[in-house]
């Protein structure tokens, strides 16, 4: 799990280095094993070597669910689903190269890198709570537990995720810098039209949103549920936030350097990671009061 967040960090590395290009053919770098010992070149090469050990490390966490819990679905139907998203990100890796790092194969590369972060912290959660002795919540249980709360926590992911995945639009279109102000737009509230304009614009305001958003959950978490893990997740959650906001001005202040669009992203991956956590955990665990 831990590994799979440094993969989807370096990836972002790659992305803000504009490294993504630096080995124009895929599986080899400029069709050698061993490629030029180049910056860019090295950057993006490390993000394939890393690439290659997480997946073993992904491949090896499965098959130990699969033996480990045979009966349980989420280790059962999880395990296929890691598989299938797996391959998918190894196909969609030697199509970014392809495409030399398109916008919308690069969206789609690092939605089912989130997406697979996601499963492997409910995996861990789940293996967690297995190992303590305690069973996981019935799936009619969960399902009903589910429906009864899935509003907020839900449509807070789902914004998170729209969030960050116009972020990526908007590093990968050279956005970044469409407004030269922050909280402003050039001085206005508006957007001052135009498709890379209107596309910042909207990450801006899906980040208002978010915010909002976020801020409720950890309410409602710390009123209706009050147990620590939940807790200190959601809680983690709202203070990353808050920090990727800052860090996404400075974005603007500084003139995207560099530094500072890996610590944007990177807390992007962060935030997704907490509430998938916050969340995860609350329905895996479900508090006696709410059974």
């Amino acid at each position: 799990m831990l590994a799979t967040y440094g993969l989807i960090v370096l990836g972002g590395t790659v992305r803000a280095t504009d490294s993504g290009t630096a080995c124009p053919d895929w599986p080899l770098c400029h069709g050698q094993v061993v490629p030029p010992f180049e910056t860019k070149v090295m950057i993006e090469y490390s993000h394939r070597l890393a690439a290659s050990l997480v997946g073993f490390l992904i491949l090896g966490t499965i098959i130990w669910g699969w033996r480990r819990y045979p009966q349980n679905r989420l280790f059962s139907t999880g395990g296929i689903l890691v598989l299938v998203l797996l391959a998918g990100q190894v196909g969609l890796g030697g199509v970014t190269v392809k495409t030399e790092t398109a916008a919308s194969v690069v969206a789609a590369h690092l939605s089912m890198a989130l997406s697979l972060f996601s499963i492997l912290i409910l995996m861990t959660l789940a293996a967690i709570r297995l190992r303590a002795g305690q069973p996981l919540p019935a799936i009619g249980g969960f399902a009903a537990h589910l429906k009864r709360l899935w509003a907020l926590p839900l449509v807070t992911l789902a914004a998170t995720f729209g969030l960050i995945i116009v972020g990526a639009y908007v590093s990968q279109m050279d956005a970044g810098l469409v407004y030269p102000d922050w909280p402003l737009f050039d001085g206005k509230v508006v957007s001052s039209g135009g498709r890379l304009a209107d596309i910042h614009y909207a990450h801006r305001l899906i980040a208002v949103v978010v915010g909002v958003l976020v801020a409720g959950l950890a309410w409602q978490m710390k009123d209706e549920d009050g147990r620590r893990i939940p807790t200190i997740a959601i809680g983690a959650a709202l203070i990353i936030y808050a920090t990727q906001v800052i860090v996404g001005a400075a974005n603007i202040w500084f003139d995207l350097a560099t530094s500072v669009r890996i610590v944007h992203l990177a807390l992007a991956s962060a935030v997704w990671g907490t509430l998938v956590t916050a969340i995860g955990y609350r329905h895996l665990n479900p508090a006696r009061r709410q059974a």
